[in-house]
């Protein structure tokens, strides 16, 4: 079974869960995030957590596929730096992907908790058969997520979902850096200091959150009245969004679930009153229906999100070639512009293939399948030529010989056909490359274990899941979930390859 560790970084609390695709929650560990002490020690923590429900997973037979993030912004999604979170101090220009890549030798997906929060409402809670969709994170900030005709939609910068910043008022409580701003009034910390404005000296300077909800749920009027004022607020910030994004539902997390018509209802008597009539009718204001579980699913999305996109067969409206052929032609251009994320892993394997064949090295390379041809395709282009005329190189397929690998086959079982051949030809400092588009090919991995103990260079090009059950020197998981993207990308690398040798050795 393959899984994904999560991580749902919050100002207050940090979860870390082994799920599943389909969202079910497995393990789960909850640490205090105590961002105030900076993200190395934080970092640490959350690793140490990681590790151990990775090492529970490996002990019940189950395979980490993925690692997924759920965090407050600002943030650049793709590249999964977190820029500088309100609610997380001393967390600025902090490169998570690469960190948590770098960390544990898996495909990392970040998103913005508002986007997460979002997308687990609209596969799995509230939003399950609508199209248009406006989320709020209503807890520590305030943030949100949009999906817009079915698709999540992140703005021109990563920002779409950073409603919290929106000023309501020219005065009111300072939160996200301004006064008034709309989590100043609706987000766990305003609320907090809307309570102490609207009632000075009521409450002491220790009062949390939690305190505010439990005495308004048990019926305290003064706790009431604080929370019916933030829905107010509430209110007046969904009115923007509603006339202007026309959306069939709004989610609220955490405090919408917390609190439900306490908070919500005087928000929709405000969009009542303030909103055009046709959208105000269309849109229903509703606590999140994950609930509790919101959380935890958010933080499993961003990788559940790409698989689906990765996996989804083409839409059913398309019926003429032509429609069909653009549907592909944009999954194949979507998934060669991810590639821009494993570029690093691209140009460093490049370069030790290079040096390994500048010191009278070769090139031992093998796969199943159509893996099998694109190594006998890499084997071709060095021994014979790519581009200009240059000497010819050392490289070996070991699907090539047909005697050779049937008769591993059968004396020794399929799953060492590629190791026993290594296993004859590697020598100190050669390259073993290995080609499994799902990242599980016993033999494959066999092979690339083989390399490693022969003192080789190892390369492994496979899928989003990256390598299952080993590792190599160089990992490249091409963006996807879908076999037939992943070995396009494999023979933009193996061309990549070519490019760089061969200008090195026409020099």
């Amino acid at each position: 079974m393959d899984t994904i560790i999560g991580l749902d970084i919050g100002g207050t609390k940090t979860a870390i869960l082994e799920g599943t695709y389909e969202a079910d929650i497995l393990q789960r560990h909850e640490i205090p995030t105590q961002a105030q002490d900076g993200f190395p020690v934080t970092f640490e923590r959350i690793c140490a957590e990681v590790e151990s429900i990775m090492q529970t997973a490996k002990q019940l037979g189950r395979m980490i596929g993925a690692v997924s993030v759920s965090i407050g912004g600002p943030l650049k999604i793709d590249e999964g730096i977190i820029l500088a979170p309100p609610h997380l101090p001393h967390w600025v220009n902090v490169p998570l992907k690469t960190l948590l890549a770098q960390r544990f030798n898996l495909p990392v997906f970040v998103e913005h908790d508002g986007n997460a929060g979002a997308l687990a409402e609209y596969f799995f809670g509230a939003g399950r058969g609508a199209r248009n969709i406006i989320f709020l994170t209503a807890g520590t900030g305030l943030g949100g997520g949009f999906i817009i005709e079915g698709q999540l939609y992140r703005g021109t910068t990563d920002t779409a979902g950073e409603v919290g910043h929106i000023r309501l008022a020219n005065e009111g409580p300072m939160e996200y850096g301004k006064a008034g701003s709309w989590e100043a009034f609706c987000s766990g910390e305003g609320m907090l200091k809307l309570a102490q404005s609207m009632f000075p000296g009521h409450y002491p300077d220790a009062l949390t959150t939690r305190d505010l909800v439990d005495a308004a749920l048990e019926g305290d009027e003064i706790a009431r009245q604080v929370i019916h004022k933030s829905g107010e607020w509430l209110g007046r910030g969904l009115a923007v969004l509603i006339d202007t994004l026309n959306p069939q539902v709004v989610v609220l997390g955490s405090l919408g679930g917390a609190l439900g018509d306490l908070f919500l209802q005087p928000a929709r008597d405000v969009v009542l009153a303030e909103c055009l009539p046709q959208p105000a009718d269309a849109c229903r204001i509703v606590p999140a229906q994950l609930g509790t579980r919101l959380g935890d699913v958010a933080a499993l999305i961003a990788a559940i999100h790409m698989h689906r996109q990765s996996t989804a067969a083409p839409s059913p409206t398309i019926s003429t070639p032509s429609s069909a052929l653009a549907v592909t032609l944009q999954d194949s251009l979507r998934v060669q512009m991810r590639m821009s994320d494993i570029a690093e892993v691209i140009e460093k394997s490049a370069r030790a293939i290079c040096r390994a064949l500048q010191d009278g090295r070769k090139v031992i390379v093998f796969g199943n399948g159509g893996s099998a041809t694109q190594a006998q395709h890499l084997a071709g282009e060095l021994v014979g030529k790519y581009g200009p005329a240059r000497k010819s190189l050392p490289s070996i397929a070991l699907t090539a010989d047909s005697g050779v690998v049937t008769c591993i086959a059968n004396d020794f079982g399929y799953e060492h056909v590629f190791s026993r051949q290594v296993e004859a030809f590697a020598q100190p400092g050669d390259v073993v490359i290995g080609i499994t588009t799902s990242g599980r090919s016993l033999n494959v991995i066999q092979g690339l274990d083989a390399g490693r103990e022969r003192g080789a260079v190892t390369v492994a090009m496979t899928g989003e899941r990256g390598l299952v059950g080993s590792s190599a020197d160089f990992v490249i998981p091409v963006p996807s979930g879908n076999t037939a993207r992943i070995q396009e990308g494999h023979a933009f690398i193996v061309h990549y390859w070519c490019d760089v040798i061969d200008a090195e050795f026409t020099k």
